[in-house]
């Protein structure tokens, strides 16, 4: 990648990165906004979420659904777009002959839309149904409620989807300020990668980067600090409780980030890891249980999920506990640490395989690390980590004393409990 790569910034601040791979015949792009949910004020969470799904609704070049729906399909490949916590994209992938015909379609969407009043109020009703979807889905709200807690009060809290009686509020007014504030230059990020020129490129996406208006760029809100709590959110209609257990973790450009990558594999990343061992082989307290690393500018979370019966809840929150604290106090193996690095290699390699995967690699280390590092680069990050930092970083976010727990569908004699949390 280091090789290949084109990095540019045009003078009004959009940043431009083009991987060109003579091997393969299809291209991806991404134009990314550096705007997502933490970036919205009190009175606007949900849009910018709201923004992604309205552009779609028409845009200059195609005034309505229909229109734009051909466009898309006329591709031959795939148009899709979603919202984070930190940015949005708007994305394609398509065989080269149809790359000018993407990149601009995709330019319409973040430059062009026409925010229809009624096209926006048909859409609202879909947004509301896709956070009804939500709430029914057991991992996505048991998430949802441990984010509302574990920053509460703070722009991480902020529900990507909205809340109803917000975006039941949701118009195109609403939905042109925010695009106003939110889709400059400043703000915008084009990643590209698969068989591309640099140079005809550029000159596809001039005519967008002209009507891109300049202007300074909104600042995020404050970030607030994680903390503990335990929250038991009773459901009747659950047929198994669903769990989050998480532990404050460093952001994106932490110098501990890599090894706490790591001690996720050790901790609950495969069929031989620590929870997978204790939690389901050992005492068969459930059928899946994991962990994942969440990172945002300069916090995250070590989060471990797990769905069980609501009569083992307790014992299982009680297990993990104790697995999390063994592996604090007595550290990891080598042989544990030499399989999780095998584990991220491959899995660092795997995601390296396709186009879009390529372009998506270049957008997330030039937005969050502020660098870019090829694959070989990546891989001496992994392997740099010994058993020493490891079981640092294990010895110093595994601590029961900071353990948030979210749980959904426990029943009231089986809720989760600070003593439960003892290890």
């Amino acid at each position: 990648m280091a090789e290949t790569f084109f990095r540019t910034s045009t003078p009004s601040g959009t940043e431009i990165l083009i991987e060109p791979l003579s091997h393969v015949r299809s291209c991806s792009v991404g134009f990314w906004v550096r705007r997502g949910s933490i970036h919205e004020g009190p009175n606007e969470e949900g849009l910018a979420h709201f923004i992604e799904h309205t552009v779609f609704k028409g845009t200059e070049r195609f005034p309505n659904p229909e229109a734009l729906s051909a466009a898309t399909d006329a591709l031959g490949g795939n148009v899709d777009a979603f919202t984070g916590k930190e940015t949005a994209c708007f994305y394609g992938k398509v065989l080269r002959e149809q790359l000018p015909d993407l990149v601009e379609l995709l330019g319409d969407l973040v430059t062009t839309p026409r925010f229809d009043s009624a096209e926006l109020i048909r859409e609202r009703s879909v947004i509301l149904e896709e956070i009804a979807q939500s709430e029914d889905q057991a991992d996505d709200w048991v998430s949802e409620l441990f984010y509302l807690n574990f920053w509460k009060g703070g722009a991480l809290a902020h529900p990507i989807l909205g809340r109803p009686e917000q975006v039941a509020k949701f118009g195109s007014d609403e939905a042109r300020a925010f695009f106003r504030k939110t889709y400059r230059a400043p703000n915008l990020l084009i990643a590209a990668a698969g068989d591309i020129e640099v140079e005809p490129f550029l000159n596809l996406l001039q005519p967008i980067l002209d009507r891109l208006p300049n202007g300074p760029a909104e600042p995020a809100l404050p970030l607030s600090a994680p903390a503990p709590f335990i929250l038991n959110t009773p459901r009747k209609d659950l047929q198994q409780a669903s769990l989050i257990l998480g532990f404050p973790a460093p952001g994106h450009r932490h110098r501990d980030r890599t090894a706490v990558n790591l001690l996720s594999h050790v901790l609950g990343g495969g069929m031989s890891s620590r929870l997978f061992m204790e939690l389901r082989e050992k005492h068969a307290l459930c059928y899946q249980i994991g962990s994942y690393l969440t990172h945002y500018g300069d916090t995250g979370a070590l989060q471990i999920m797990a769905s069980c019966a609501a009569d083992k809840a307790r014992e299982l929150v009680q297990r993990a506990t104790v697995e999390c604290v063994r592996l604090a106090d007595q550290g990891a193996t080598q042989e544990e640490l030499d399989r999780a690095k095998l584990q991220a290699r491959t899995s660092l390699v795997f995601s390296q395989e396709s186009t879009s995967a390529r372009m998506f690699t270049l957008a997330h280390q030039a937005i969050h690390m502020d660098r870019i590092l090829d694959l070989d680069g990546q891989v001496q990050e992994i392997d740099a980590v010994d058993l020493e930092h490891l079981n640092r970083v294990a010895s110093d976010i595994l601590k029961p004393s900071v353990m948030a727990v979210s749980a959904l569908g426990t029943k009231k004699n089986g809720a989760i409990r600070k003593q439960d949390l003892a290890g």
